[in-house]
């Protein structure tokens, strides 16, 4: 199965207090790798960047962590494209890439570490999958993980319900950050559920995306 997610900072003690832990870094890094771990050898994983420290121990560490085999990477404004290439550890390091096939698949995922306004095949089912902007669920997180950023009530540094506002919206653009989803990686199958008819293609209608709305 091909999995998706973003912006696990690990190590990052700035990240770590505003995502609600204080000061301890290790049980943030730890329900980073909770996540991580729920996959298995057979899937794939593309991570879409602000991934560790970039240094060549702690990208190294990073994947040692992931039981996948296939590992692409999508660089984020905290990491190191060099560092992450040279490492020779991902199947794939770059700053912008395409996966997947409408016809074979039934989606087209565009991906970049920031979300884009408009993107290849926007109007023919093409989904945006991004993450920096940590997005937080509209109903915030249920008891067993810190209920917000910086302890802050109205949400945090994140952007509530933005990802079910771009469905209501039709806006095929979707955060597959670590704030976003409960701190898991999240499927293709499960972000093509989500938008559910959004996901049509609209352009023979002529009605398009409403990509201004936000």
């Amino acid at each position: 199965m091909r999995y998706f997610t973003s912006d696990l900072h690990l190590g990052d003690k700035t990240v770590a207090r505003w995502r609600g832990f204080g000061e301890d870094v290790e049980a943030h890094d730890a329900l980073i790798v909770a996540g991580l771990s729920r996959l298995t050898e057979e899937d794939e994983i593309w991570l879409l960047g602000d991934l560790c420290k970039a240094n060549v121990a702690g990208v190294t560490a990073l994947r040692e962590l992931i039981p996948c085999e296939r590992v692409h990477v999508v660089v984020g404004n905290h990491d190191s494209r060099s560092r992450l290439a040279n490492c020779r550890l991902f199947d794939s390091v770059d700053y912008y890439d395409q996966v997947g096939k409408v016809a074979h698949e039934g989606y087209k995922f565009v991906m970049s570490h920031y979300p884009m306004l408009d993107w290849d095949r926007a109007y023919h089912g093409a989904y945006m999958l991004h993450g920096h902007i940590h997005t937080l669920p509209p109903e915030g997180y249920p008891g067993e993980v810190p209920p917000c950023p910086c302890g802050r009530e109205d949400g945090g540094f994140g952007l509530p319900g933005y990802n079910e506002w771009n469905r209501d919206h039709g806006i095929r653009r979707f955060d597959v950050g670590m704030d976003a989803n409960r701190y898991r990686p999240v499927s293709a199958q499960q972000i093509v559920a989500f938008f559910g008819d959004a996901g049509a293609d609209r352009s023979a209608d002529g009605q398009g995306l409403n990509l201004l709305a936000w």
